[in-house]
Order: structure tokens, then sequence, then C-alpha cells
């Protein structure tokens, strides 16, 4: 297995077809399964788990992977990092980072894995089209207004952080 380290401390690349000689992080305790078909050109996400890690795969197609920076005391907060992810590519996004997919074909599958399902008001969730994370998706995204509760300036209140995101790195794997 291949192991890429990314802008964002401790979310990791993973490619399992690859001979590479890293040193693989352990994914046992991940064994609540989800699959997801996003339409074309959809966006899964963002969420976030506080506590646990999310391991992120996209078996069939491949889609354009997000992650953010949200813990609050990382010299990394708000920073974005992206990837294409197809096949046996695996994202590991670390606890308290936001992550989404944009499905970049039809049929796409999108695989996430926890160590348990949390309950929707204790994960978080911000609108992947909100204007102060600027998110460049791969595919154009219609325009439209993201209402406040699921913004980031939401997040951030709850999580008692500094407003506004960081944007001075993003960075492809």
């Amino acid at each position: 297995m291949d192991v890429v380290r990314t802008v964002v401390p401790g979310a990791l690349l993973l490619d399992r077809s690859a001979d590479g000689t890293s040193t693989a992080p352990d994914l046992t305790a991940l064994t609540a399964r989800r699959r997801r078909r996003p339409a074309r050109d959809a966006v899964l996400g963002l969420f976030g788990h506080p506590g646990d890690p999310v391991l992120l795969g996209v078996p069939r197609d491949s889609g354009y992977a997000v992650v953010i920076d949200a813990r609050p005391d990382a010299d990394t907060f708000g920073r974005l990092a992206v990837a294409l992810l197809e096949g046996p590519q695996q994202l590991l996004v670390p606890p308290g980072c936001l992550y989404g997919v944009q499905s970049v074909a039809s049929g796409t599958v999108v695989e996430l894995r926890s160590a348990s399902r949390l309950p929707r008001r204790e994960r978080f969730d911000v609108d992947p089209d909100d204007p102060d994370l600027a998110v460049r998706w791969l595919r154009p995204r219609p325009a439209r207004t993201p209402g406040t509760a699921r913004s980031w300036a939401a997040l951030i209140t709850r999580l008692g952080a500094p407003a506004g995101p960081r944007r001075d790195r993003v960075s492809l794997w």
C-alpha cells in the first residue's frame, strides 16, 4: 500500500494497488459502512465527525474529494486539500475535518467507513457551496444561496473557532 500525506495533517491518501513501502494505518476499527450513489456532478458532503476518523473511497467510477481542516486548535485550520479518487484509492479523514465528494461520472459509488454511525446532531454539516469556503469543485455547480444554519460561519461559532477560513493553501495530493 502506498500512503501519501497531505497539507491537512492526518489526512492520508491510501492506494491499495501500489507496492509502496509506507506504513499503513490500522483501519480495523472502521466497521460502520455506508454507500451512496450521488447523481453526476452532485456533491456528497461537506460532513465531519468530531471524534472519529472516516475512510472515504470511490469503488466505482471516480469522485473529486475535498478535505477541510475544521480543528480550531490546528495551525492548518481552514486549509483545503483536494484529490481525484478512483478505484483502490481511499482517503483517511482525521477527526474534526470536513470531507466531501463530487461525483464525476454517472454511476459513481461513494463508500464511507467509520467506527460508528453518529446521530446527525453530533456530526458537522456545512453546505458545499458556502461562499466563505469558496470550494472550487471540479464540475460547475448551479448558482444558489446556501442557508445560514449549514454555513461555515455557523460551524466555527459552534466550535468556538476564530472567524473566517484560511485560504492560503490548497493542495492536490
